[in-house]
């Protein structure tokens, strides 16, 4: 395995994980609920490179429509909410 599929292969684990957490955040919150990037990577607690791993994360499950985020201005905390791929169950 080269090193470009090592780090796809850790990007796929990563997304993997990220879902997860959000999936049991939203189940928990109920049917219109929205999750905060903030609640899952809590500012000034987390390293740097580990916030943009898990940013990344986030625009993968992004760009396949698992979830929807929405900011309200730069810089500002993002809300994650449901995409039409989101699935309560996977």
């Amino acid at each position: 395995m080269n090193d470009a599929e090592r780090i796809e292969k850790r990007g796929q684990a990563r997304a993997a994980e990220m879902h997860e957490t959000v999936r049991r955040m939203l189940n928990r919150a109920g049917n219109n609920a929205q999750a905060k990037f903030s609640a899952i990577v809590p500012p000034g607690r987390v390293p740097r490179k580990l916030v943009a791993a898990q940013f990344h994360a986030l625009l993968m499950l992004k760009k396949q429509c698992i979830v929807d985020v929405a900011q309200t201005e730069p810089y500002s905390d993002i809300c994650i909410s449901r995409g039409p791929n989101f699935s309560r169950d996977s």
